[in-house]
């Protein structure tokens, strides 16, 4: 969807006019051809807005070539959306262009920017700082909404585990993994940021103090959460060896006093002459109580040296 809007010092209101008559141009999950609109509109690549849904898109800030737009950057960092299922789609981009004129948002989640025009900022470049710092936030709420995850699987670790336990383990790392991935890109964007001569008034440099610290928080808290769950998959791991080895060792415990008592047997039903008992009625039950007892004895012994 394609809504325009004109920023004034009233605030942001709907603009029903051409695409440049107006600067504030918002695109919530655009279709193609409105894409293609804006782009021959503001003379922009085609390739611009290609990766504007997917996590694989590259969050960056550096000027743009465009005789629509002079002095034009781009900006594209990270929003979440916790309606969705998918950590593919709860991470989302959003990309942003814009001069000192002209303000263009393409994301997939419409809820940040609208609580950002009703804050009513008129200026380009406060209503950027603010939706960034909007954009933080919702990703530093998502990040904290892991933290219970981790306790309880922590706590699991302690314990005892199960497949259940390892398959959470497995979608909160790949969660995390997604995060790590994109807060890094966003490190250096958003340092590349706060360092352009536009934020230079006391308000915007106020943001930006404020944008700086919480991507420091957020990429603090993704590096903290992964070393986390990569303690506790190590712990598992160990606990999985732990229960190998010893089911590897009671199992030659077992077969060692089964192979003793098999031994006696096997000696005792040689087809040969000589053998003890061989014409008494109760040689079958003396080589039995002999084997047992030797199984029982071997047993004793490896119980008390811990095998």
């Amino acid at each position: 969807m394609l809504t325009k809007y004109r920023l004034s010092s009233h605030g942001p209101e709907k603009c029903t006019a051409d695409l440049k008559e107006c600067n504030l141009i918002l695109l919530t999950q655009a279709s193609k051809i409105e894409l293609h609109q804006v782009c021959r509109a503001f003379n922009l690549e085609l390739l611009t807005f290609d990766y504007c849904s997917s996590p694989e898109e590259v969050s960056r800030y550096h000027p743009i070539i465009s005789d629509t737009l002079p002095e034009g950057h781009i900006l594209v960092i990270y929003d979440f959306i916790p309606k969705q299922e998918k950590i593919e789609n709860q991470l989302t981009p959003a990309i942003i262009i814009f001069n000192q004129d002209v303000l263009i948002i393409c994301t997939d989640n419409s809820e940040t920017y609208q609580r950002q025009l009703a804050e009513n900022d008129s200026q380009i470049i406060d209503f950027i700082a603010g939706y960034t710092l909007k954009c933080q936030q919702n990703l530093m709420n998502a990040l904290l909404e892991y933290k219970p995850k981790i306790d309880q699987l922590d706590a699991a670790a302690q314990e005892s585990f199960n497949n259940d336990e390892l398959r959470a383990l497995t979608n909160l790392t790949r969660k995390l993994v997604f995060f790590e991935h994109t807060m890094n890109d966003q490190s250096e964007t958003v340092a590349a940021l706060i360092k352009d001569p536009q934020f230079k008034a006391v308000r915007q440099k106020e943001l930006c103090f404020k944008l700086d610290i919480q991507q420091r928080r957020l990429t603090k808290t993704i590096h903290i959460f992964r070393d986390l769950l990569d303690s506790i998959s190590g712990l598992f791991t160990e606990m999985m060896n732990s229960s190998l080895n010893n089911l590897m060792k009671f199992l030659d415990s077992a077969g060692l006093v089964i192979a003793t008592a098999a031994l006696v047997s096997g000696f005792m039903g040689m087809n040969v002459g000589g053998l003890p008992w061989k014409d008494t009625q109760f040689g079958f039950w003396l080589t039995v109580i002999i084997s047992v007892l030797l199984a029982i004895t071997i047993a004793i012994y490896l119980r008390r040296k811990k095998y």
